[in-house]
């Protein structure tokens, strides 16, 4: 029994790529963290520039039109919180965390933005990106990270020194030396953190998808405003600062992509140091929806 617990944990991690599982216990075929290389992004691009020549029909939300320049509505100290909490992968991006969801909102990067998240997420409709934005609110990544820290604990892991976790995962399970030296390190997070030490990678991606679906225009701006808004204040109660916060996205990053989150830890902390940072936002702002 043990065995196929830990055989589902490195599912989820990413480790067998979901092959064990079904695409709704691991979320979306091809999914990854929404960073956008440069290459990808040409790439984006051009795919973006050959349908808007060979199509007429202009890509459009399902009651306005694209602005060239942006959100219609003015950015307020709420909106920008929103921006916050994805701002690491804006940045990552080379977008402008100034925008919503980091880029203008017209035709060209509505098409990147579908070819993105078709490729990122398996989102290519409304439908989709629904059941993406609801598996990330009611489940994600969290899920299985509380249950598989649960499991080692069942196994005896609390008896063995923290030091000698590794080898004890090692002797345990079928698991190479540096995938146990992980799920060592992963135990040590719940530990200082609890079940909810990774809560904050599941709900700043929402936040990132909801702005990225206004974009593509799979949501209208309001829809993506309120979905933003609902999820903020899932959110804020949370934590108690955006370093919290971000700590506990940034461990989500390294439990699903197993790998070290310092350039992206670096990457919050040039970002704290901008004159106009978003995180200069109070974590616990009174939010102030100015939009219908």
């Amino acid at each position: 029994m043990m065995m196929k617990k830990l055989k589902k944990f490195l599912c989820v991690t990413g480790l067998a790529v979901c092959m064990a599982l079904s695409m709704t216990a691991c979320s979306t075929a091809g999914e990854d963290d929404g960073a956008v290389s440069l290459e990808s992004l040409e790439e984006l691009e051009e795919e973006a520039e050959e349908k808007a020549e060979g199509s007429e029909e202009e890509v459009a939300t399902e009651d306005e039109d694209f602005s060239e320049d942006g959100l219609s509505t003015e950015m307020t100290d709420t909106i920008r919180w929103f921006n916050a909490t994805y701002a690491i992968l804006t940045e990552l991006n080379g977008f402008d965390t100034e925008y919503f969801g980091g880029m203008a909102t017209n035709d060209m990067n509505a098409m990147i933005s579908q070819a993105s998240l078709e490729e990122s997420w398996g989102v290519t409709d409304r439908a989709t990106a629904d059941e993406t934005m609801e598996w990330l609110l009611t489940e994600g990544h969290r899920t299985g990270f509380k249950d598989n820290m649960a499991d080692l604990a069942d196994a005896g892991i609390d008896s063995v020194e923290a030091d000698g976790r590794a080898d004890f995962i090692y002797n345990t399970y079928e698991v190479g030396e540096s995938e146990a030296q992980f799920l060592a390190d992963m135990y040590g997070y719940y530990e200082e953190y609890g079940e909810s030490a990774i809560d904050a990678w599941d709900y700043c991606r929402a936040m990132s998808l909801a702005a990225f679906y206004y974009h593509a225009g799979y949501y209208t701006e309001t829809e993506a405003l309120n979905k933003s808004m609902e999820i903020a204040e899932m959110i804020q109660p949370l934590y108690t600062s955006w370093d919290e916060a971000m700590n506990s996205y940034l461990l989500g990053y390294e439990y699903w992509a197993e790998e070290s989150s310092d350039e992206r830890r670096e990457i919050y902390e040039d970002l704290k140091q901008e004159d106009d940072s978003l995180y200069n936002i109070d974590w616990n702002l009174a939010f102030e929806k100015t939009w219908e």
